[in-house]
Parts: structure tokens; sequence; C-alpha cells
């Protein structure tokens, strides 16, 4: 573990919150933070911003000159469906078109308590469709971490429902897939999660508003109970100490199981969605592994693999 990794790691450990039915969070101030938290980020020379909505979403398109314009990743954010915003994430966004050379559009979705599921599900279809109109959809990449994740994989369950086509392929960082069981790592790595504690409660009382065993089984709100035969590959990514990354491994058997090419990254003792932080030492190395598959992906190669890759 980096020196950064340590210190960030302790801080916001020291920091980190449990839900609290009966405590209510001011998710407005939380999203206040979060974009004063990144206001520092600079993005790389000649990333340029741009604002067009998508399907009558509000997006924004992270684009550097020299960049391939006949493909494009679109990105869902993170948050626990209730905070996180392109602005809030343009030190990744930014890191991913100035960087690792491919155009990025962020699409900003209606969040939890406001908007409650299935809202933000519903407006990433929208921005598919629509961006259905600017590419064909074997030059699209679907990309998300954590809450972003999920809506990444439950967007795949939607494209195969109304049979659009499939992206070329999908990557999720460390998705939360399921709410109506406790899996083994939200107990044995809560000691070493500084950012996720009793997420299944905030979000079945916050986003899904229900514990109703239909709507927990919903695979628009719990992707591992969707249907993906046929589906194009999807990487997943993880680490071994944080609380989701069991939702991970049972997605990566339930890829399998269904015949979808599919490969898993696992990394030991790193936060959270870390590769969204690209200063981290350990994410400028995964980063250039995530940029390779994704260039890979574009040109048809994405290689899979059946056993989880362990990084360290």
């Amino acid at each position: 573990m980096s020196l950064l990794h340590a210190i960030l790691f302790k801080v916001l450990m020291k920091n980190r919150i449990f839900y609290d039915p009966k405590n209510k969070k001011d998710y407005e101030a939380a999203r206040r933070g979060e974009i004063a938290s990144a206001a520092y980020e600079r993005l790389p020379k000649g990333v340029t911003l741009r604002s067009k909505a998508l399907g009558g979403v509000p997006a924004e398109w992270v684009e550097k000159d020299g960049n391939p314009t006949d493909r494009i990743v679109l990105y869902i954010h993170g948050g626990g469906f209730v905070t996180g915003c392109s602005e809030a994430r343009r030190g990744f966004t930014g890191h991913v078109a100035g960087k690792l050379g491919f155009n990025l559009v962020s699409i900003d979705y209606r969040l939890a308590p406001e908007h409650p599921f299935p809202a933000g599900p519903d407006d990433c279809l929208a921005a598919y469709r629509a961006l259905l109109d600017y590419f064909p959809s074997e030059k699209i990449v679907l990309l998300g971490e954590s809450a972003g994740g999920n809506l990444v994989l439950s967007l795949l369950v939607q494209i195969r429902k109304n049979a659009l086509p499939f992206p070329a392929a999908s990557f999720a960082i460390a998705p939360t897939v399921q709410y109506d069981r406790e899996l083994p790592s939200y107990r044995d790595n809560l000691p070493t999660d500084c950012i996720v504690t009793n997420l299944t409660d905030e979000v079945c009382d916050v986003y899904l508003r229900s514990r109703n065993d239909t709507v927990l089984k919903d695979p628009v709100a719990a992707p591992y109970y969707g249907d993906y035969h046929g589906c194009t590959p999807v990487v997943l990514w993880a680490s071994t100490s944080e609380v989701l990354c069991d939702d991970s491994v049972l997605m990566f058997e339930k890829f399998k199981a269904q015949g979808v090419a599919t490969k898993l990254y696992l990394r030991r003792g790193m936060m959270h969605t870390w590769l969204i932080i690209p200063a981290l030492s350990e994410s400028k190395k995964d980063l250039k592994i995530l940029g390779e598959d994704i260039r890979r992906a574009f040109d048809g190669k994405l290689e899979t693999a059946e056993e989880p890759i362990r990084l360290n």
C-alpha cells in the first residue's frame, strides 16, 4: 500500500459513516461537500468539457484533441445512488480522456432520495438510447463504479429486455449487485473498508424504498438476478479488502455460467473504487490495465479469464 493510500485510508476510516435510519443524512450537503473536495482537481492538458444532454439526461462530454472520435466511453458515476456527479468525478474522467486516450460522456442521472428507483436506471437507458444515434454500439463502452457499476450492469439487463444492441464491452468497478443476502465480505471486510459500511440498509430505505422480495430481486435494481445471455464482455474490478468484494465474485461466476465473456481483477488492501483516484500509485498502474482492456474491447480483441486475476 502506497503512503498516499495509507494516509487517505486513515482519514476516511476515521470519518466513515454508518447509515442510521433514525438520523437521516443531509444528502444535499454531502453532494456540495463532494464537489468542494474535488475542486482542486485539474484536467490534463488539452482536455475540454462541454455540456450536451443525452435523451433528456444532463451529460458532460470530456474530450481531447487527437483522441479517436469514432468511439466513446459512457461513464456512470457512483455514490450510493444518493451522491456523485460529473463535476465531482472530473479527476477520473479527465484522466480517461487525457491519459488513457478515450473521449468520454458522463451522465448525471437522477439521485435518491428525491428520485428513488427506478429513476436512475431509467435515465441510464434513455442516455444509452440517445448515444446510439451518435455511435454504433460496437464503438460504445460502458464504465461505472460502485452504484455506477450497478447501473452499468442493470443497463445491460435493460438493453437485452428492449432488444437494443449491446455495447462493445462493459466495465464495472466494485459494483453493488444484490440486497437480499449478507455476503461474507459484508461482515469480514467491514474492519478494512474505509468507505462502505451498512450500504444495504441505506439502499433499501432511501433508493429502493422497499424490502419486498419482488423489489429486491428485480434485476434492474439487483443485477445479480439479471439474464445476460448473449451479452458482450464484462470486466469487473474489486479489492479483496472491501465490503463489496463478494458482489464482484458473484457476478463473475454468474457471467461464466451464462456464457458471457468476463474477467475479474482483484487487488488486495485497496479502498473501495480506488481506480477513480488517479493520484494513487496503485491506481496509475491499474488504470493502464483498464485502458488497455478498453482499447482491446473497441478492437474486438478483449481477452477473458476463467479465474480471477490477482494483481498482488
